[in-house]
């Protein structure tokens, strides 16, 4: 991916991203994202994000694993990743990343995003009635 997404402006650090992932779709394809720390502060770049909970289960390998928390996408990454009550519903299940897949197109971005929602079970895409929310937050 060329774009990468967090800024590097000189007034603050530069968050350190925590690597690359590949998440399948229930299409077979694997969509590559790059990992971040979810206090990251973002450009506005559009793309699909994958909220989730790194844990290190495994240090001998130095591999992590992903608890699925949210999948969505926005035209804006700068922009906050949903309301106060769903930032909140993030931290209760211990949020620590945002994986990020930059992406213009927002049709494409709905289809990545519906296709990954087919394969991964998630903490915050259902709505109070139990209905699957597709994670759309453009402005």
């Amino acid at each position: 991916m060329a774009e990468q997404p967090a800024p590097v402006d000189g007034t603050t650090p530069a968050p350190r991203r925590q690597g690359n992932i590949s998440f399948a779709g229930t299409s077979g394809r694997q969509y590559a994202f790059q990992v971040w720390p979810m206090d990251t502060r973002f450009k506005p770049v559009a793309a699909v994000y994958f909220v989730t909970q790194r844990a290190y289960r495994n240090r001998t390998y130095h591999t992590a694993s992903h608890d699925a928390i949210y999948i969505g996408h926005t035209d804006s990454l700068a922009d906050t990743f949903g309301s106060t009550a769903a930032l909140e519903r993030y931290v209760k299940f211990e949020a620590n990343c945002v994986c990020v897949h930059p992406l213009v197109d927002p049709l494409q971005r709905a289809a990545i995003v519906r296709d990954l929602l087919g394969v991964h079970s998630t903490h915050c895409n259902d709505d109070s009635k139990g209905h699957r929310n597709f994670g759309i937050i453009d402005a």
